[in-house]
């Protein structure tokens, strides 16, 4: 069955109605009709397989017929503090680690970042973001879509140090490599990491004295989002669900 998306409050309703993109794609695409059945999900969690009660102009109607548990999201609290990056990167971005499981995603200036959108743009990046993460988790079988912070520059980010059980601070001049303890596992990791350009060392020496463990991905200069990508990727991997048969 296809996967769509509705509104938290509308699974509360005796027939929950799918809005928007979703519901023209049903009808103008997809040419469903009364009858068929699809699942639904909220994005908080819930997934239900429903039935098309009626096609409107506006909205596709619904009745629940049950309740499903999938339990496909990682145990890992996975916050990902991103250096921001030009152009459309950091939306690309956002969509890969929304497949990979991030939780949490946070935008940040640092002291390379080129890219700082004012609070007007800012505010329709983040409107962006929320339509990107729903769709990914449509199309990777989640049911939590990520939570997207608002800006935050470099302090801020290194203040949350205290309120993970991990923090990795990711910088390509770092002598120390990727190597934990996977029997360790912690239940929430934050992992920064900087724009095109990298961190400098003064960022570096503060993340340390914060308590980040600064740590290298190896010998080779990778671009700002495949650090991303691998860092998530090997974070899944050492305490999430990655290694974990379907």
């Amino acid at each position: 069955m296809r996967r769509f998306y509705t509104d938290p409050d509308e699974l509360n309703k005796s027939e929950p109605r799918i809005k928007g993109n979703d519901a023209r794609h049903m009808r103008t695409v997809l040419r469903m009709a009364a009858g068929d059945r699809v699942l639904l999900t909220d994005g908080t969690g819930r997934v239900c397989q429903a039935r098309i009660t009626a096609m409107e102009e506006q909205s596709v109607r619904v009745v629940i017929e049950k309740n499903l548990e999938l339990k496909n999201e990682s145990p890992l609290e996975l916050v990902v503090a991103q250096g921001f990056l030009k152009d459309k990167k950091m939306d690309e971005l956002l969509r890969h680690l929304t497949e990979l499981g991030m939780t949490r995603w946070i935008p940040m200036v640092t002291q390379r970042t080129v890219a700082r959108p004012d609070s007007g743009r800012m505010e329709k990046r983040i409107q962006r973001w929320e339509s990107i993460a729903v769709e990914a988790i449509k199309q990777c079988g989640r049911t939590m879509v990520p939570a997207i912070d608002p800006l935050m520059n470099f302090s801020q980010v290194l203040d949350l140090y205290s309120s993970m059980d991990k923090s990795l601070f990711f910088w390509e001049e770092a002598k120390q490599p990727l190597d934990i303890d996977p029997d360790k596992k912690p239940a929430s990791l934050l992992l920064v990491l900087g724009p095109e350009g990298g961190f400098t060392k003064d960022e570096a020496r503060d993340a340390s004295d914060k308590g980040f463990s600064i740590v290298s991905l190896g010998c080779r200069i990778l671009r700002a989002e495949t650090a991303a990508i691998s860092a998530c990727t090997l974070a899944q991997y050492l305490f999430g669900d990655l290694q974990k048969s379907p």
